[in-house]
């Protein structure tokens, strides 16, 4: 069954004459809620799935932010792409560590219960990802303190930048900056899609990441989109990832079981991947 289009009981009312700056508004408070609501369980106990719904949000936050990047000054923007890929890349690492003992380690194990090897790099994957979740929790923890206020900060000068130029009239109205901004992505991932044809673990992994930021813009600005984007497109978008996924977890996995083995380096055909997922 296809995922719903936004996830959020009471999403933002998109107006399709909206201000692309007063609708970035709207969108951006959401996401700032739904990361706020994902923080406390965090803290509280240890659950990959809190840590899942975290990442969602992040990724749909960063994606409203490309999608609008344009409309906003440029300082804003830059701050809201900073600050956002600062908090995905702290989540990147435990994540990883726990795709790789519950996808990895896990089935193994379940076929070779004795297998002293296979005890052995779960204990050391445990210890990584354990240490690597109090690196992650010392960045969130102090993420309340700062930026947030600045981020909220932001919205409260973009309302009034947006309520500007709604006295004044003219300017870029929603529904059509949205489509290029669908467009925009469209092409950008195409691009991605050939230079990955090759098998680059990089290029795949870039491809991946354009796929989902394609994704979360449509079910962000869905009201204020066509149906040709919101229907067929997000379905080919959401089984696309999927099926990179498997593949990236897959050369992920690999860099992971080779740091538990101490062994020195893998091959030159599988670099390590850049950035957050």
């Amino acid at each position: 069954m296809q995922p719903a289009m936004n996830a959020d009981a009471n999403p933002p009312k998109l107006r399709r004459k909206a201000r692309p700056a007063a609708a970035f508004a709207a969108l951006a408070q959401a996401s700032l809620a739904r990361i706020d609501a994902c923080l406390d369980p965090l803290q509280r106990r240890d659950e990959p799935e809190d840590l899942h719904q975290l990442r969602v949000a992040l990724r749909q936050a960063r994606a409203v932010v490309w999608a609008m990047g344009p409309a906003l000054p440029r300082q804003e923007r830059d701050r809201w792409k900073r600050d956002l890929r600062t908090l995905a890349r702290a989540t990147t690492t435990v994540r990883d560590w726990d795709v790789f003992l519950a996808e990895t380690i896990g089935p193994a194990r379940e076929l070779e219960p004795e297998d002293t090897i296979l005890a052995a790099i779960a204990d050391t994957a445990r210890q990584r990802r354990d240490a690597a979740r109090e690196a992650m929790l010392a960045t969130l923890a102090a993420y309340r303190d700062w930026p947030l206020p600045a981020l909220h900060r932001d919205l409260a000068h973009l309302a009034q930048l947006a309520a500007r130029a709604r006295a004044r009239g003219g300017g870029a109205r929603l529904a059509a900056f949205a489509r290029r901004r669908v467009r925009r992505g469209r092409k950008q991932l195409r691009a991605l899609a050939r230079h990955a044809r090759r098998g680059d673990p990089a290029a795949v992994h870039a491809q991946r990441i354009a796929g989902k930021r394609l994704r979360y813009v449509i079910e962000a600005l869905a009201p204020v989109l066509p149906a040709r984007y919101t229907g067929r497109l997000h379905g080919k978008l959401v089984k696309r990832q999927a099926r990179l996924g498997r593949q990236i977890d897959g050369i992920v996995a690999r860099r992971l079981m080779v740091e538990c083995l101490d062994v020195q380096a893998l091959p030159d055909d599988t670099p390590p991947l850049p950035g957050a997922s």
